[in-house]
């Protein structure tokens, strides 16, 4: 405290010797700064704490990590000023700043490199950035607490549509102050480019377009951040004229008009052929069989693609893909779940099972998610009917896999998992899931490219600090009384006690919030980004998160689940990654993003509905070929993208194409597909592979990114020596056996394995290869088995198109 005080005093009485002696001029002109009007005044927060954070002195490799550097430490990204002026003016006596002779402080000796600096030079001397720092220091190195609270950044223009590739233009940035000021701070931003490849921006916001496409530029400053977007056009092709693509639904209309703006035309219309594949694998993780195919081709109706839509969202594949996707995301991992190791298989097959029943009665997305996100063990039960309920789904499990837990309105295995984690990931859990909103930054301090504060998270935890997963009182005392009439029965025997039951319960006794990290004190309770939550004794706190989450004004709540909807059947989301809703993460389509949520609220959140609609557009019906100008188009869907499959569907395609079934163990039930099974690990070492290389996620993070979608090598080297896939080969009753049983010519089951893999007719340049092949083969069995292991080790049938 003395310390302190004197270094104030000092610095106050060198101030006051550097102005008697002439030091300042007391005539100042004003800085000039590139972009912006001459600096007046220089203000500690505007313009000293906006250079720290441009300069990158302020980063987590920097003097804004935990431990500092060198013994100077700034507060992570600039959040707290009062830590960075005190680091700045008291820290070390004030040695930092020499008003006397200002040129000499360390603040300007360091970054130039006048006294050697680990950072290297980040500005030399005599230049803008010196000229703010030096006449900060010799005007007494002072601070106006809250000058630079800002209101909003204003960027100008708010998109940059540029006409052609190779032009330029310049980004103004403007910020409105608490005290109603208005100030140009685009020198003091950090410009950030996502795909550098459409456009350059340089660090004073000049903006160069280098090629057809577009992209976003983020832009922040003091914390607070603003995204611009960059479209560049395709340049006009010599003779091309852009003509109306027929539209089906709404959802064409804003594609298209985003795609004529980047004067790219939509590919053609998918053929037939292709688009039942596509759709097929998409919805049932599986292929169409050669008769469906047929089928589907001899069908004249109109209507044809509407109907198998329909028929495709009512398989019960469909179902199950989709409870394979909500248990990715809702965290179903078995090696997590609590009770005996050996019925953890089946936990985790009933966690998938109660998502399978309500996405084939296609139950409201909102109650899904209360039935998720309020769930209670005994869901309003006695403690009595409630251990019954228990004892039935245990007997159950005692006999195999089908029990009746689907049947529960709430899924309480959720919170059986999550309570073994810690309070502040409950949050994290609950945000990607259902807000596609990544906290898990904010749990160490506000990311420098979103909105949310460490108070934040901790907040949005404390929403879950009365949810408990233990004995509570009152079933305490029927897990008593349980035990003590086992007991008589067993004539005092130990043996079938019920000491492992536990549940899922709220009790506002228990409750531990967390407390802000700057002051110690506790948090309320708060949605993410929205209102304070507020019960009485007996509510539940995720009921009223519910009630905000379920709001149509909610911004994530709809949005989120439309953008995954996206995701999944254009292998990319309109925010992509589907689980990262940012201000530096815009949507590639907004009006696209608003209009599929409004549709999907208006709907009454029928996911069947607004899957309907997005298959039902052309834009998803497009051929994946492109044409000359939409080739390089990636974020726009002017054509469908060849994607990778997901894992689970990769060992059903090729079980399908093959017409075998798949053998998994005893953790899973006999004769069911692959998206069917709910374990998130199996006892079949060869399938845990297979779907390791595909990139199945593990499911212990709340990411989106644990699933990975890249094709990789051992992909390949996979179906091209995998034993079991040359065991499914020699299988006497696969598809090529049972072809060559009929009476059917070397064209027809060679037509027909084409039919079963590729979802196509041969053309005829394969038809004379394998007719090549054929006559200089003399077993006919070897040269089809042949044939058939070659069209799976294609591309072509590996992915989806």
């Amino acid at each position: 405290m003395v310390a302190a005080s004197f270094s104030r005093f000092s610095l106050a009485v060198t101030a006051a010797l550097a102005i008697l002696l002439g030091g300042v001029s007391q005539i100042f002109a004003g800085i000039d700064v590139p972009g912006a009007e001459p600096i007046q005044k220089v203000d500690f927060e505007r313009h000293m704490m906006g250079l720290f954070s441009k300069m990158g002195c302020n980063s987590g490799s920097c003097h804004g990590s935990f431990q500092g550097k060198n013994g100077f430490r700034l507060s992570l990204f600039g959040f707290d000023p009062d830590k960075d002026f005190n680091a700045l003016t008291r820290d070390s006596m004030g040695r930092r700043i020499n008003p006397v002779d200002p040129d000499n402080s360390l603040l300007l000796t360091k970054p130039t490199g006048e006294v050697p600096h680990e950072g290297g030079v980040r500005f030399t001397k005599g230049s803008w950035q010196y000229q703010i720092f030096r006449e900060w220091i010799i005007k007494g190195a002072t601070r106006t607490k809250g000058s630079g609270e800002i209101v909003q950044l204003i960027v100008t223009p708010p998109e940059y549509a540029f006409r052609k590739a190779g032009e330029t233009g310049q980004l103004v940035v403007k910020a409105k102050f608490a005290d109603g000021s208005v100030e140009t701070v685009t020198p003091f931003c950090d410009f950030r480019i996502q795909d550098d490849a459409v456009a350059e921006v340089s660090t004073t916001g000049q903006v160069s377009s280098k090629r057809a496409g577009d992209t976003a530029i983020v832009i922040l400053y003091r914390g607070k951040v603003q995204a611009v977007r960059v479209l560049v056009p395709q340049d006009s092709i010599p003779g091309f004229q852009y003509t109306k693509t027929p539209e089906v639904n709404y959802v064409d209309k804003f594609v298209f008009e985003k795609l004529r703006r980047l004067n790219m035309a939509p590919s053609d219309l998918s053929s037939d052929l292709e688009f039942l594949r596509r759709v097929t694998i998409d919805t049932i993780g599986c292929l169409p069989s050669p008769q469906e195919v047929r089928d589907f081709l001899a069908d004249k109706s109109p209507d044809k693609r509407e109907k198998k839509i329909d028929q495709l969202l009512q398989h019960k594949l469909h179902a199950a893909v989709w409870a394979t996707k909500f248990s990715d995301i809702t965290g179903n991992n078995t090696d997590a779940l609590e009770t005996p190791q050996q019925l953890r298989p089946k936990l985790s097959q009933m966690w998938h099972d109660w998502f399978a029943k309500r996405v084939q009665e296609n139950m409201p997305y909102d109650e899904i998610v209360h039935g998720v996100l309020t769930a209670t063990s005994r869901q309003g039960k006695t403690p009595e009917q409630w251990i019954e309920e228990q004892k039935k789904i245990e007997e159950e499990m005692g006999k195999g896999f089908v029990t009746h837990y689907a049947d529960r309105p709430t899924l309480d295995l959720f919170w059986r998992r999550q309570q073994q984690v810690p309070i502040e990931q409950w949050g994290e859990k609950v945000a990607a899931a259902f807000l596609g909103v990544r906290l898990e930054c904010a749990q160490c301090h506000k990311h420098p490219f979103d909105r949310w504060t460490q108070s934040d998270y901790r907040s949005f935890a404390n929403v879950f600090a009365q949810t408990n997963f233990g004995v509570s009182p009152e079933g305490q005392k029927a897990i008593n009384e349980e035990n003590k009439a086992r007991r008589e029965k067993n004539q005092g025997k130990n043996n079938n006690q019920l000491i492992n039951l536990r549940e899922v319960f709220v009790n506002a006794a228990r409750v531990k919030p967390l407390p802000n990290p700057d002051t110690n004190l506790p948090l309320p309770a708060k949605c993410v980004g929205g209102p304070e939550i507020q019960v009485k004794a007996g509510e539940d706190p995720r009921a009223k998160l519910f009630d905000w989450m379920d709001s149509p004004e909610n911004p994530f709540f709809a949005r989120s689940f439309v953008n995954r909807v996206w995701g999944h059947y254009f292998g990319s989301g309109l925010v992509d990654p589907v689980d990262d809703f940012s201000i530096a993460n815009p949507p590639s389509n907004p009006a696209l993003l608003d209009a599929l949520a409004a549709d999907f609220i208006k709907h009454k959140y029928d996911i069947r509905f607004i899957e309907k609609t997005v298959l039902m557009s052309r834009t998803y019906q497009l051929a994946s070929k492109p044409n000359a100008t939409n080739r390089l188009d990636r974020r726009n869907f002017s054509h469908s993208q060849v994607r990778p499959i997901m894992a689970e569907a990769v060992v059903d395609v090729l079980n399908s194409a093959l017409e075998v079934t798949e053998t998994y163990g005893n953790d899973v039930p006999a004769g069911v597909h692959m998206t069917e099974v709910g374990a998130s690990r199996l006892q079949n070492n060869n399938i845990n592979y297979v779907l390791r290389i595909f990139g199945r996620p593990p499911r212990t993070t709340a990411c989106d990114c644990e699933r990975a979608m890249d094709p990789a090598l051992p992909q390949t080297l996979y179906r091209m020596t995998d034993q079991q896939i040359l065991a499914k080969l020699a299988q006497k009753d696969n598809r090529v056996r049972k072809l060559l049983a009929t009476k059917k010519s070397d064209n027809e089951v060679f037509e027909e394995l084409f039919l079963a893999t590729l979802t196509r007719f041969p053309t005829e340049a394969e038809k004379q290869t394998i007719e090549k092949y054929r006559s200089g083969q003399a077993n006919r069995e070897a040269a089809f088995v042949d044939t058939m292991w070659a069209l799976l080790n294609t591309r072509e049938f590996i992915l989806n198109h």
